[in-house]
């Protein structure tokens, strides 16, 4: 596995290297300071070869000339996915980044364990949308503010009819989770087996464990009883 880090202050590339050999010892990792070392990185990778597993970048670096320039990287770089890791907590700001097609984008206020949670299901196939900007529905999109698969929350939560709180969306855990696993995430919570989650979502039982063992990782539990017991405290359920 090859991971790009690209920031400008050594202290964060050494802290991201850190989260990032947590998630997997053996990586190779690349480092970059600045927008033209990031792109001689992805110019000197062999032609047909992807530069990369993935790429946390932040924004403000030297040689930064717009968000053009993000979206640029994200072509180039495709099928890879990016992920931002910036200072920056405006909304609009925040939402112009994740429509150049990045697959994240993390505030650097986020805490530690979330952001290893965050990779992680980035490297899966995932997508993160900070919490900052509030519910997504369940069937968010680019043209929706955010890419294609990122996390939304529905408004009912499965067979209960009420409305999640808004502090619901905002937990650390849940934020961490995709769309798919937040929807597991309550199955699991109401006690249903994995072929009871995969009729209920019509998904084929790889998966549901897939995204089992990707929520279970998440609220850091060992099994589904568990799991269970975190996710109704989480959800506020009785």
């Amino acid at each position: 596995m090859r991971i790009i880090l690209a920031d400008d202050h050594s202290i964060i590339r050494a802290a991201l290297r850190a989260v990032v050999s947590g998630i997997e010892p053996t990586a190779e990792i690349i480092e970059a300071r600045s927008f033209p070392e990031l792109e001689a990185v992805v110019a000197d990778t062999p032609e047909g070869t992807p530069a990369a597993d993935l790429l946390v970048m932040d924004l403000r670096m030297p040689g930064y000339t717009g968000q053009d320039q993000v979206g640029d990287l994200v072509r180039r770089l495709a099928p890879c996915p990016v992920a931002i890791f910036s200072m920056t907590e405006d909304p609009a700001a925040m939402r112009a980044t994740l429509a150049q097609g990045v697959r994240a984008f993390i505030p650097k206020s986020t805490e530690h364990a979330v952001l290893g949670g965050v990779l992680r299901i980035v490297l899966a196939g995932g997508a993160y949308v900070p919490p900052e900007l509030g519910m997504a529905p369940a069937d968010a999109s680019a043209g929706a503010g955010g890419p294609a698969g990122a996390p939304g929350f529905s408004a009912e939560p499965a067979g209960r009819g009420a409305t999640r709180p808004h502090a619901v969306v905002e937990h650390p855990v849940v934020a961490s989770l995709t769309r798919r696993q937040r929807q597991v995430m309550e199955l699991l919570g109401e006690g249903l087996s994995n072929a009871e989650i995969c009729e209920r979502l019509g998904l084929n039982l790889s998966t549901v464990k897939a995204h089992v063992s990707g929520v279970l990782r998440a609220l850091n539990v060992d099994s589904r009883t568990q799991a269970a017991l975190r996710i109704r405290e989480i959800m506020g359920w009785q």
